[in-house]
């Protein structure tokens, strides 16, 4: 009996220590722990989300603000009174009072329009304004007035600009200006193609005629 004890006992210690080599074994032989990815920038819980967005970067250029002009109607009443007992023939018989347009009406005088297209003159009061519209023979004129005027931020007020400013267009030519605190706009639209050699009205031509627009209008 004490002999298979002890051979039992020597067993055991022999399983016991085999098992431990396996072990240190496959200790020996197992790869590296991998190391877990920490991802990148990764936003930190406590930082600040509170900032304003960067600020876009100012132009400074000027804006375009559209406006109603203030009509300036007791001196359009006082040269209208003034010329009352002048002949001055406009080809229109403009309303006044309420029911004139929102402007004083100025127009051309002593323009020469051909018989066939004496059917073509027009005048139309607008909600702004009012156009009137002449066709001639060598070029057609067009009378725009409007309380719609447009100006820019940072524009010194200096009332109105009598001066004439002519344009030449594609299709003849213009002159604007202002009166009474309101826009005008005088256009010469030539019935032919204009050409390098000469065109239907030369500047003289056309700031004679815007010269002499006669106020036919006012409330």
């Amino acid at each position: 009996m004490t002999t298979i004890r002890t051979f039992l006992i020597a067993s055991g210690a022999c399983l016991s220590l085999a098992a431990c080599d396996f072990l240190i074994a496959r200790d020996r032989d197992a790869p590296p722990a991998m190391e877990a990815d920490t991802p990148a920038d990764v936003p930190d819980p406590a930082a600040d989300l509170s900032e304003p967005a960067p600020e876009t970067a100012d132009t400074g250029g000027p804006v375009v603000i559209a406006s109603t002009a203030t009509i300036d109607w007791d001196a359009a009443r006082a040269d209208m009174a003034a010329r009352s007992g002048e002949d001055r023939e406009t080809g229109f018989q403009v309303a006044s009072g309420n029911s004139a347009p929102p402007v004083p009406v100025l127009l051309p005088t002593g323009i020469v329009v051909a018989q066939s297209a004496e059917n073509g003159v027009r005048f139309q009061p607008m909600s702004d304004g009012y156009f009137a519209y002449y066709p001639g023979i060598d070029y057609d004129i067009v009378v725009n007035g409007t309380n719609e005027v447009f100006g820019t931020t940072g524009d010194a007020e200096d009332g109105d600009a009598p001066d004439l400013m002519f344009t030449p267009t594609m299709t003849g030519a213009q002159v604007s200006f202002s009166r009474y605190g309101a826009d005008y706009l005088v256009e010469f639209e030539c019935k032919a193609a204009q050409t390098a050699e000469g065109v239907c009205i030369t500047e003289q031509e056309a700031l004679e005629i815007t010269e002499k627009l006669v106020i036919a209008g006012t409330r």
